[in-house]
């Protein structure tokens, strides 16, 4: 049976998706492509109709997830200011939730495959990189003074939430990783309130 050009595109979302999950829960070198092809409900033979190797993969699941983090965190701003709510607090108070902290295969990539792409480097390192970016433009777009003092912030804040998830995953001790959570999001909102003062 010919597959149509839209199940083509189908099959290519669901590779995506089920990298993208994998990959941060596991990493890209915890994940064989005939992990990803089950988890998309797809044969392995099939990969390769779809890309090129797992390292074109991972890069595209990478820019992906951190695309789609970009989207949530604007759509998040707009819902709190719409709410009479701190844009800021909202995004940064939701990064920094338990939710997201035990989540890992849904969450935000950086805290899940940074130092793998830091190590491979690549077009995935690129893909990070491009994401990474994007986060910081829009708290960038949060704040109210110019930049460059808004990057900086902006950067401070991404560093602290980034560093607080990482920290408190690796906690084995929940009252500690709440600690954790907390002083990291106490350390974003104090670099991002000179911003947006």
């Amino acid at each position: 049976m010919r597959v149509t050009r839209y199940q083509v595109a189908a099959h290519r979302d669901d590779i995506l998706d089920a990298a993208g999950r994998l990959f941060r829960e596991r990493g890209v070198e915890g994940v064989s492509v005939a992990e990803v092809m089950g988890a998309a409900g797809l044969t392995h033979g099939g990969f390769y109709g779809h890309y090129r190797s797992k390292a074109d993969l991972a890069a595209t699941a990478c820019r992906a997830v951190l695309a789609e983090s970009a989207a949530r965190w604007r759509r998040r701003a707009a819902e709190a200011r719409e709410a009479g709510a701190d844009p800021i607090d909202a995004i940064v108070t939701a990064y920094l939730s338990t939710s997201h902290l035990q989540e890992a295969g849904t969450g935000c990539a950086i805290p899940s495959l940074a130092s793998e792409c830091a190590r491979v480097g690549g077009a995935l390192a690129g893909a990070m990189a491009e994401g990474i970016d994007e986060l910081i433009e829009v708290l960038v777009e949060l704040c109210k003074q110019p930049a460059p003092h808004n990057r900086s912030a902006a950067q401070a804040a991404l560093s602290a939430m980034v560093g607080g998830v990482l920290l408190a995953r690796t906690s084995l001790d929940p009252d500690r990783a709440t600690e954790i959570l907390a002083a990291a999001r106490q350390a974003a909102l104090q670099a991002l309130s000179a911003a947006s003062a």
